[in-house]
C-alpha cells in the first residue's frame, strides 16, 4: 500500500514519511530484514567501485590531454597511473602546455578521487546506520544463526567500504557492536533462565541421550581443535538461511527415555553417563555460547565471561534441587530418593568432564594476556567446584546408609540373644540388607563402577564400625545368644558378600563375636525318689544343729 494511499490521499510531511518508513522496517521479519540490508549493501557497493572507475577513467583522459606539436589532433594518451599528476616539465617548449596544465589541475581537483569516494562513503553509511538504530530493538532478538549472518554481512561491508575509500566507517562499526554487546547479553539472559526454568521443571529421571544431543557433543567436544562447520557454516552469507539446517533443539530436549526401549548413554573419552534433562539443557546452552564464540571472536572474552556464570548457575541451582531438596517443591518430587542423588552426580560429572574441551576452544580463540589467563583460571575452578559437588552427593549417600546402621545398631541394643536364638534372622538384618542391596542395584544401573566403589567402600566400613559396636557391647549368657548373632553376621555375608566394597565385613564381624566368652551351662540329671526323699531327711536333721549352734553363740 502506498503513502499516499495509507495516509488518504494527503501530503505527508517529512516527519509522518520518516515514521511510517521506520514502522514498516520493524515489521520485517528476520529473512525480509537480511535480504533488504543485502539488496541494500550489494547496492552501494557497486555503485561505489562504478564510481571508483569511471572517476579513474576520467582522470586518465585529464592525464593524457596535451597539444600534438604537428597540430594532428589529441596524441593517444600516455600510458601512467590514472591518479597521478600532470607533468608539464615534459613539454616544456610547448605555450601551450600552461593552459593545459591549468585544466588539468582544475580537473584533478574536481574528481579528487579519494574525496569524491569518501564523501560517498560517509553518505551511504549514515543512512545505513539510520536503518540499523530503527531495527535494533528486532537486531537483539534474532535467532543464534541470523544474528551471526547480520554481524557477518555487516563486516563484510564495512571492509568492503574500507578498501574502496580508505575510511573505516567508524560509525556503522560503533552501531554494530552496540548490537553485539545488547545481543551477548540478551543471549546470556536467555539461555540463563531457560536453564534455570529447565532444571526446575525437571523429574530427575534418566533421558535418552538421541542422535541429535550425541552430534551436539562430538561438535564440542571436536571445537577444542578446529571450529565445526556447524558453527562456520552460519557465516557463510552467500549460503541461502532457507538452506541451513535449523534444529528443533527445545524438541530433541523434551525427548526422554521413559518408555520400554534401553535409555543411550553419553560418551566422553570412553566415559559414558546417564543423564537427566537439566544435563542435556546444559549441553545445548554450552554449544550456543560456544557457537557465538565461533561466529564473533572479538567477543570471546565476553562470551566465555558469560558461560562461567551459565555454569555456576548449573551447579549452584543443582545444590538447591537436590541436596536442598528443592525439587521436592519446584517439580513436585514426594523426597530425594538414590537414583535423584545418582543422575545428579552423572549430570556434575559430565559437565565437569567437558569442561576442559570447552576450554580449550575459548582458548584458541581468545589469544594471550592477564585477562584470558583469569579466564582460564576461571574455568578450572568451576570444574574444581562441580567436583565437590559431585563428592558431596557421594557422601550424602553415605550418611543416608550410616544413618539407616544407626537406627539398626540401635536396634541390636534392646535385642535379647538368648531369648531370640531359635527365632532365625532378626528383622533388623533382613530390613539392612534389603537397603543396601536396593542402594547398590540403583546405583549400578546409573553410575560407573569406580563410583559405586567411592560410595559402597565407606557405606560397609560405617557398617563395621556401628554394628561391630552393637556387637561388643551386647552381652550374651549362653551359646544360644552367641549362634543368634552369628546366624545375623552369615545372613548379612550370603545377602552382601558379592557387593563393591563388602570386603571383610563378614570376618570382622565374626571376630568380635568369636571373642565373646559364655558360662556353659550343665545339663540337670533328674534323680529318683528314694535318693530325693534321704536328701530331704538330711536336710531337716541339718536345719536343728544349726540353731543350737546358734543359740550357743549367743550365750
Amino acid at each position: 500500500m502506498s503513502v499516499s494511499t495509507a495516509s488518504g490521499g494527503r501530503h505527508l510531511s517529512n516527519q509522518e514519511k520518516s515514521s511510517i518508513l521506520a514502522r514498516n522496517l520493524r515489521s520485517l521479519d528476520p529473512e525480509d530484514g537480511e535480504d533488504l540490508l543485502i539488496k541494500i549493501y550489494i547496492g552501494v557497493t557497486e555503485t561505489l567501485r562504478r564510481l571508483t572507475t569511471q572517476v579513474k577513467v576520467l582522470l586518465e583522459i585529464t592525464s593524457s590531454l596535451t597539444e600534438n606539436p604537428q597540430g594532428e589532433g589529441l596524441m593517444s594518451p600516455t600510458v601512467r597511473s590514472p591518479i597521478s599528476s600532470p607533468r608539464p616539465d615534459r613539454f616544456p617548449s610547448n605555450p601551450m602546455n600552461s593552459a593545459t596544465f591549468e585544466v588539468q589541475e582544475e580537473l584533478h581537483k574536481s574528481l579528487d578521487v579519494t574525496n569524491l569516494l569518501g564523501q560517498a562513503v560517509d553518505v551511504a553509511i549514515e543512512k545505513i546506520v539510520k536503518v540499523l538504530k530503527v531495527r535494533a530493538e528486532q537486531t537483539a532478538q534474532l535467532p543464534l544463526t541470523l544474528f551471526l549472518r547480520y554481524f557477518t554481512l555487516n563486516l563484510y561491508f564495512a571492509t568492503e567500504c574500507e578498501s574502496i575509500s580508505g575510511r573505516s566507517g567508524t560509525s556503522l562499526k560503533n552501531v554494530v557492536n552496540g548490537h553485539i554487546k545488547d545481543f551477548v547479553q540478551r543471549n546470556r539472559d536467555a539461555e540463563m533462565q531457560k536453564l534455570a526454568q529447565g532444571m526446575e521443571s525437571d523429574q530427575w529421571n534418566a533421558k535418552d541421550f538421541t542422535e541429535k544431543n550425541t552430534e551436539l557433543l562430538n561438535t564440542i567436544l571436536g571445537s577444542s581443535t578446529h571450529d565445526p562447520h556447524e558453527w562456520t557454516d552460519s557465516t557463510k552469507i552467500w549460503i541461502p538461511s532457507s538452506e541451513l539446517e535449523h534444529v528443533d533443539e527445545d524438541e530433541a530436549i523434551e525427548t526422554n527415555g521413559t518408555g520400554k526401549e534401553k535409555i543411550r548413554t553419553a560418551t566422553i573419552d570412553s566415559e559414558t553417563f546417564m543423564l537427566p534433562k537439566s544435563a542435556i539443557l546444559c549441553l545445548d546452552g554450552i554449544a550456543k555460547f560456544s557457537h557465538l564464540i565461533s561466529g564473533i571472536p572479538s567477543m570471546t572474552v565476553d562470551i566465555a565471561t558469560s558461560l562461567i556464570a551459565y555454569l555456576q548457575l548449573f551447579n549452584s541451582r543443582c545444590t538447591q534441587l537436590i541436596l536442598g531438596a528443592g525439587a521436592t517443591r519446584s517439580a513436585g518430587l514426594k523426597n530425594i530418593t538414590t537414583k535423584h542423588l545418582a543422575l545428579a552426580s552423572q549430570a556434575l560429572s559430565f559437565t565437569a568432564t567437558l569442561i576442559p574441551h570447552v576450554r580449550e576452544f575459548v582458548r584458541r580463540h581468545a589469544g594471550s594476556g592477564a585477562s584470558v589467563s583469569n579466564l582460564m583460571g576461571e574455568f578450572d575452578k568451576i570444574r574444581r567446584l562441580l567436583q565437590e559437588h559431585q563428592d558431596s552427593i557421594y557422601q550424602k549417600l553415605v550418611e543416608i546408609m550410616g544413618g539407616r546402621a544407626a537406627i539398626h545398631s540401635r536396634t541390636m541394643k534392646t535385642i535379647d540373644w538368648e531369648a531370640d536364638g531359635d527365632k532365625g534372622v532378626h528383622s533388623y538384618m533382613e530390613t539392612l540388607a534389603k537397603e543396601t542391596t536396593t542402594l547398590h542395584r540403583v546405583l549400578t544401573k546409573h553410575l560407573p563402577e569406580t563410583s559405586i566403589q567411592m560410595i559402597m567402600l565407606p557405606v560397609f566400613a560405617s557398617y563395621r564400625d556401628q554394628l561391630g559396636s552393637s556387637f561388643r557391647e551386647a552381652d550374651p549368657k549362653t551359646e544360644t545368644g552367641l549362634k543368634s548373632m552369628n546366624n545375623d553376621i552369615e545372613f548379612l555375608t550370603t545377602k552382601l558378600g558379592k557387593l563393591d566394597g563388602f570386603g571383610e565385613t563378614g570376618e570382622y564381624l565374626q571376630k568380635i563375636v568369636k571373642a565373646k566368652q559364655v558360662k556353659v551351662v550343665e545339663p540337670v540329671i533328674e534323680k529318683p525318689a528314694d535318693e530325693r526323699k534321704d536328701d530331704e531327711s538330711k536336710e531337716s536333721e541339718a536345719v536343728p544343729a544349726s540353731e543350737s549352734t546358734a543359740e550357743k553363740a549367743e550365750k
